[in-house]
């Protein structure tokens, strides 16, 4: 992971983003504070999960989920018929 600040990736955006597969992430910082990150793509990227995964409502509906299963009782993996 790298950290730049806003006006150095403005000013260097063509090279950050071939070096990107290298580095891995890149934190973009304004103000001194992170504001934002680019991340390389490839062909084994999952895009939706990736996105899916920044999603605050997706990670309640997560936790819920988690809940009723306490409650409910879940099944262990152990437990599935193979």
């Amino acid at each position: 992971m790298k950290i730049e600040s806003l006006r150095e990736v403005k000013a260097k955006l063509s090279k950050i983003v071939k070096e990107l597969p290298s580095k891995r992430s890149v934190v973009i910082t304004k103000n001194g504070r992170p504001c934002a990150v680019l991340l390389p793509v490839t062909e084994e990227t999952d895009l939706e999960s990736m996105l899916l995964a920044q999603r605050k409502d997706f990670w309640q509906l997560m936790d819920r989920a988690h809940r009723d299963g306490e409650k409910k009782g879940f099944t262990r993996l152990e437990d599935l018929p193979g």
